[in-house]
């Protein structure tokens, strides 16, 4: 009897508490949290799938719509599901499942409750490198104080993402079109948790931003603005290697492990072979794609997401297609976590006096014929700019000097094409040292190199509550004069005004954050101190950079990779 009436308090708890609401698919179950400093409440729905299971009979499909519920979803535990990948530490075991199309919702008021308008959303899609990463350890804390909506999405990564097969019932750009499909579920169903579904805001930082400048101008109508963090559709980390070499090492991997299906391949397999199908030497060889599975040009139809290149896509100024507010920045030492291994291994620096040929990029689609002028003419180039004091174990800031240049390079561009046609585009550089900057402490941690500045990546954990943080922000609960925290305060509140209104100084206090223009070269650098400044140094590396690919770069000098199924 005991028993049993325990029972009946905890379903009336529950009935009592219950948090619904109704979507398309049927009706969701949500909870409710509070914000780590303010202890703000909002809703949490966690784990709302926006697409079917793409295992089985779907691994390597395109995303399907997700079928309605016979019965109430149950939204309510935390959920930090990954998609599969190599796990990050143990390079031996896989991290996360194939079941992972899901969202997490979070709202500070629902429909019922809701004292204004609609609230403006801000989407947050994870990336590193197309191969790792997950969004849900990103909690919403910051943007819910500023009264903002914020949805966490994961997508398909990796061989699972981006694996190019040419049987014909397999599909291309997986990830991507999980981001879209996630993209329309959101637009049809925001406004149940009490969002605009006319303010969506889409953020990611990296690959991330990379994928949603991809995205914006076929898909401009599923969201309003973007936020782009150290990315964009000039990045050499897309379109970069053979994809026929790339499949056929994968296949051929997995068949000396007794693998001849590769769609039947277990989850762990698949992951870790695929991890692994470039030799060491070709991973240190900028003139050779690192990255096996990155976004591919389709065949142009109805379901193809990305039909030609991007330089060919947007080679004359009035094709681009999208024309919406902007926010995008990069980090001081964006290369930092990429360099990592020479940071704690600077010995490894005095092998590029007799291998400097490694240090020419790969780029458009291109690669140099090693012995050709124009390769040995970049690579005296190269060397002249960065390297004019020769190469040694001091030359560690040279060379992040060098990387971070070509990282920057084709952010700037994507900033000069769309300033010649529109005006609402808001520029910063993240250069703020603090205790949450997370990619510059772990590629520090164990080197005696001294490094200033913010590595790219850095701002997240002060836009965000990263979860394997939480100790150090809770600490930070009573502490109101804080640096960090009055700094997390700061940039959240600048993203979130944007989100709102496009502008990140809106109502922003002494905050002065104009937009960039052709003419004024309004560059925010965050830092010692928020300020307006120019961007004077960047401008530099972009004018060699631009030369060195305008001049070098032309397809009669490149031999062609396959890139285009």
């Amino acid at each position: 009897m005991l028993v049993f009436d325990v029972w009946l308090i905890i379903i009336f708890i529950v009935k009592s508490q219950g948090i619904e609401v109704v979507v398309q698919q049927g009706t969701l179950l949500g909870t409710r949290s509070s914000t780590v400093f303010n202890e703000k409440l909002y809703y949490a729905f966690y784990g709302v799938p926006y697409a079917r299971m793409p295992v089985g009979k779907l691994r390597f499909k395109d995303p399907k719509p997700v079928k309605k519920w016979k019965k109430p979803y149950d939204a309510r535990t935390e959920y930090h599901g990954a998609c599969a990948q190599v796990h990050i530490v143990h390079k031996h075991a896989l991290f996360g499942y194939e079941n992972c199309l899901n969202l997490n919702i979070y709202t500070p008021e629902l429909p019922d409750t809701l004292k204004g308008d609609l609230k403006a959303v801000i989407v947050w899609i994870h990336g590193y490198a197309f191969t790792s990463s997950f969004s849900h350890i990103h909690g919403p804390d910051f943007l819910i104080e500023n009264d903002v909506l914020f949805i966490s999405l994961t997508h398909r990564i990796g061989v699972f993402g981006f694996v190019k097969l040419k049987y014909e019932d397999t599909n291309a750009n997986m990830g991507l079109k999980d981001i879209v499909i996630a993209l329309k579920w959101i637009r049809r169903n925001i406004n149940k948790f009490g969002g605009d579904k006319n303010k969506i805001t889409i953020m990611g930082s990296g690959s991330a931003a990379t994928m949603i400048t991809l995205l914006m101008s076929k898909y401009k109508k599923l969201f309003s603005k973007a936020i782009l963090q150290s990315g964009s559709f000039y990045s050499p980390s897309i379109f970069q290697g053979d994809y026929n070499i790339e499949t056929k090492r994968l296949i051929n991997k997995l068949k000396d492990k007794g693998i001849v299906n590769i769609v039947k391949a277990s989850a762990k397999d698949l992951a870790l072979v695929a991890e692994n199908i470039y030799t060491k030497m070709e991973v240190i060889n900028f003139q050779k794609p690192v990255v096996p599975f990155t976004p591919i040009i389709e065949k142009k139809s109805n379901r193809s997401v990305i039909s030609e290149y991007s330089y060919d896509m947007y080679k004359e100024t009035k094709t681009i297609g999208f024309r919406i507010p902007i926010l995008i920045g990069f980090n001081s030492q964006e290369s930092m976590s990429e360099v990592t291994p020479l940071i704690h291994n600077t010995r490894y620096l005095r092998s590029l006096n007799s291998s400097f040929k490694y240090m020419v990029p790969f780029t458009n689609g291109c690669k140099f014929n090693q012995s050709s002028k124009s390769y040995k003419r970049v690579a005296k180039k190269i060397r002249e700019r960065y390297f004019s004091k020769g190469i040694t174990e001091e030359s560690i800031h040279d060379f992040l000097n060098y990387a971070t240049d070509l990282q920057i390079y084709p952010i700037y561009k994507f900033i000069k094409k769309y300033l010649a046609v529109q005006n609402n585009l808001f520029v910063y550089k993240f250069d703020y040292e603090g205790n949450f900057n997370v990619m510059k402490t772990n590629s520090l941690t164990g080197s005696n190199t001294m490094i200033k500045g913010a590595a790219g990546g850095d701002e997240i954990c002060y836009i965000l509550k990263c979860e394997p943080l939480w100790e150090n922000y809770f600490k930070l609960k009573n502490d109101v004069g804080d640096r960090d925290r009055i700094f997390i305060q700061q940039i959240a509140k600048m993203w979130a005004s944007f989100a709102k209104f496009g502008d990140p100084h809106h109502n922003n206090g002494n905050v002065t954050w104009p937009p960039m223009t052709v003419k004024e070269d309004n560059l925010f650098v965050f830092g010692k101190e928020n300020k307006l400044t120019n961007s004077k140094l960047e401008k530099s590396a972009y004018k060699f950079w631009n030369n060195i690919y305008s001049k070098y770069y032309a397809k009669e000098n490149c031999e062609k990779i396959h890139d285009e199924l």
